[in-house]
């Protein structure tokens, strides 16, 4: 049976955003979050609150979303301050990490593979990373897929194969610069839909917490 991690990415980016992937997780939709400290979140307590107890209430698994600058010197160091700012806000440590804009920052998937190996958490699968660690089998971005190519990659799971398909959920948020701003409002539909499929292929869905 191949199981499934169900991903939102970008809490904290947008309290538009945040009121959607928290709606999401009431409905049992997501089994995992991605977190961005940066730059928001402070501002966030009340959402951050109930991302908490919802986390805690149905095992959903809370990631650091790394957010690299342009000009990033010490990549290192800039995995400590936002893992830091994470256990700072959310009294918590993170299940696991993973890049903002990922796909800009193939060169610095080891170094960051490194840091999760050092505080023993797990790392989303980039397969430019040759660091052996605690990750899913694939990882797919249903964001920009349509319903047919999402209903495609779950027929051909693997038995035992654990796949992340990564969300952003939301509605447009005039405040926030996001080449998937539009978009975000598409992704709960695309959810609902990988749940209708899931059903009925019997895959099992999981967390980051269930990953061995």
């Amino acid at each position: 049976m191949g199981n499934i991690i169900l991903t939102s990415d970008d809490f904290g980016l947008s309290k538009i955003y945040n009121r959607e992937i928290l709606l999401a997780l009431q409905s049992g939709l997501l089994t995992s979050v991605s977190i961005m400290v940066n730059n928001h979140l402070t501002r966030q307590e009340q959402q951050v609150l109930s991302l908490k107890l919802l986390a805690q209430e149905k095992n959903i698994s809370l990631g650091l979303h790394l957010e690299i600058g342009a000009n990033e010197k010490d990549i290192m160091q800039m995995c400590h301050n936002q893992w830091n700012k994470f256990t700072d806000i959310l009294g918590l440590q993170p299940d696991y990490i993973d890049i903002h804009k990922d796909h800009l920052f193939k060169h610095y998937y080891d170094v960051i593979a490194d840091f999760c190996v050092e505080k023993q958490v797990a790392f989303r699968k980039y397969k430019e990373t040759t660091v052996k660690l605690k990750a899913p089998d694939d990882m797919f971005i249903a964001s920009t897929k349509s319903l047919d190519t999402i209903e495609e990659r779950l027929k051909v799971i693997k038995s035992n194969e654990t796949l992340e398909m990564i969300f952003h959920l939301g509605m447009y948020d005039e405040d926030v610069v996001s080449s998937l701003n539009k978009e975000r409002a598409e992704d709960r539909k695309k959810l609902e839909w990988a749940h209708q499929v899931i059903n009925r292929l019997g895959l099992k869905i999981m967390s980051y917490n269930q990953l061995k």
